[in-house]
Parts: C-alpha cells; sequence; structure tokens
C-alpha cells in the first residue's frame, strides 16, 4: 500500500472501529445470552431424568444443526419490531442488533449446553483436567460467534462490514480491495489472540490433569 492509501485508511479507521465496537458487543451479548440458556439446558440434562432431559438435549441438539445465518433471518424478519406491554402504556423497540443476538446467540447454546454435561461427567469421574477444558470451548465459541458477527451486516446492522460497504460506496470501487484487506486485520489479529488464549488454557488444564495423577497416583 502506497501513502495516500495508507493516509485515506487512517482517516475512516475511526468510522470503522465504530463498527467493529458493534461486531464486539454482539459477540459479547450473543455468548452472554447463549451462554445462560446453555447453562440452565446442562443443568437440566445432568439434575433431571426422563422426560424433562430428553426435551432439554434435543433443544440443544436441535440448535447445533440449524445455520447461524439462518437463525438471523428468522430472528429478524418474524420477531416484531416492537411491541407493547400490557396496559398499552409503554412500547419498546426491538433494534436489529438485538435480533442478530438472538440469531447469533444459538451457537454459544448448544456449545455451553454440550460442553457443561461432558466437564461435569469428567468431573464427577474425577478427570479435572478433562472438565477444564470447557473453558477453551467456551472461549472458541466466543471467537465463532465473533466472526459470524458480520453476517449481521445483511440485516441491516452497521457493523465493521457493512460500514466497510459504506466507505467504498462513498469513496469508488478503486478502494474496495485496501479496505477490506485492512478490515480483515481487525478479524485475524482478534482471532489470533483468542487462539493463544485457547492454547494457554488447554495447556493450563492439561498441566492440572497431570498434577492430579501426580498428587492422588
Amino acid at each position: 500500500m502506497n501513502n495516500e492509501t495508507l493516509s485515506f485508511l487512517w482517516t475512516w479507521t475511526p468510522f470503522l472501529l465504530q463498527g467493529f465496537l458493534w461486531n464486539i458487543l454482539i459477540a459479547v451479548c450473543a455468548v452472554a445470552l447463549g451462554s445462560l440458556i446453555g447453562a440452565a439446558l446442562a443443568w437440566l440434562r445432568v439434575t433431571r431424568h426422563g422426560r424433562t432431559a430428553v426435551v432439554a438435549e434435543r433443544v440443544s441438539t436441535f440448535f447445533r444443526g440449524v445455520p447461524t445465518l439462518a437463525l438471523i433471518f428468522y430472528a429478524v424478519f418474524v420477531l416484531p419490531a416492537e411491541f407493547t406491554l400490557p396496559g398499552g402504556a409503554v412500547t419498546l423497540h426491538i433494534p436489529q442488533w438485538v435480533k442478530a443476538v438472538i440469531g447469533l446467540s444459538a451457537a454459544p447454546l448448544s456449545f455451553t449446553s454440550e460442553s457443561l454435561v461432558v466437564a461435569h461427567r469428567a468431573w464427577k469421574r474425577g478427570d479435572i483436567g478433562a472438565a477444564l477444558l470447557f473453558i477453551p470451548t467456551w472461549i472458541n465459541v466466543f471467537l465463532i460467534s465473533f466472526i459470524a458477527s458480520s453476517a449481521s451486516s445483511l440485516v441491516g446492522v452497521s457493523e465493521l462490514v457493512s460500514r466497510c460497504n459504506t466507505v467504498i460506496a462513498a469513496t469508488g470501487t478503486s478502494v474496495m480491495v485496501p479496505v477490506y484487506i485492512y478490515c480483515s486485520f481487525y478479524f485475524v489479529i482478534t482471532s489470533l489472540v483468542f487462539t493463544a488464549l485457547i492454547g494457554r488454557f488447554k495447556n493450563s488444564a492439561f498441566m492440572a490433569g497431570i498434577h492430579r495423577k501426580l498428587t492422588h497416583g
């Protein structure tokens, strides 16, 4: 890239960074929502028996198999844009990014449910290292959701990819390649950071398992 291109990208960086913050917000909210529901399903699966446990397992399995993009479109076009609370005094508006969060929460929900059940079984048989592997798995879920948050641009959320398209539309297609390459670094660098965290936690879990075996024979 020449100096003119670098200067151009620097000029638009604040605008693009604002979009990137939307990606982070959407991913964090989606993982938080999905993790809470997934943890509740996992709790039902390990503490309940019969029909309740079966239903919880099937819900987890269902969301694991549904494409994220399909769920985002479903949430955007099926959920109402606003709804009125009982009494009619207050009307709540549901923005597009909230619907994107709902659609993206399916993958964290399934991963959390399945991983916590596996971790619980490992913990019960005394394999602490295997149980602790839930942590890197959960971090990996966040990474997947973070990358998938770019799909929210397709439903009108002004995140990083959407703002890349805005910049290109405003300044011309000649900057398309530099803009997309520049913005891809946002995702690449963040992914590398989380990949390093995953590796660190995996090593910690492995060492915890070895320590326990040495301590207890």
